[in-house]
């Protein structure tokens, strides 16, 4: 005799908790810097992120009232929506930009290519500047760098930027 629909309805609940439950009890507690470096460093790595995301995970602007767009086109607009909302747009070009945070470059690519803006991007994790840096292209590279540092320990000096992103 066949499960009936309802019997494997239940059944599949029942799977989907276990996994959940399952997932929920892998260690996941912040532990010290060196351990977010490490799981940023294997989403890095495993490039699912940025295949799915592009250059920016973060959200989009859609306009007001929002209309459709492409995703992707969509996160870059909101580069340039913060820049607005933020007044960097007001900076001169050449203006020094850190970027705390900085992911794969996305953001500071565009801060340094749109804006004319010098950017430093700084991330905790090795792989993803690696990738920032390959991503860059030869023309941005004088004015858009990237360094490993961790934004709770700066090594840099007072007063050396003129906006934070």
């Amino acid at each position: 005799m066949a499960p009936t629909p309802w019997v494997l309805g239940l059944l599949g609940l029942a799977g989907t908790f276990a996994l959940v439950r399952l997932w929920q009890r892998r260690d996941r507690a912040y532990l010290d810097s060196a351990s977010v470096a490490e799981a940023y460093d294997r989403w890095t790595e495993d490039a699912l992120l940025e295949n799915l995301w592009g250059e920016h995970v973060h959200l989009g602007h859609y306009g007001s009232p929002p209309g459709r767009r492409d995703f992707r086109a969509a996160k870059a607009d909101f580069v340039h929506a913060l820049v607005h909302w933020s007044q960097l747009d007001a900076l001169p070009p050449g203006s020094r930009i850190l970027d705390v945070g900085c992911g794969i470059g996305g953001s500071a690519r565009i801060l340094a290519r749109d804006y004319g803006f010098t950017v430093l991007g700084i991330s905790i994790s090795r792989a993803q500047i690696a990738r920032a840096t390959a991503l860059t292209p030869p023309e941005l590279a004088g004015h858009c760098q990237f360094a490993v540092m961790d934004a709770l320990a700066l090594e840099l000096p007072d007063g050396g930027f003129d906006g934070l992103w």
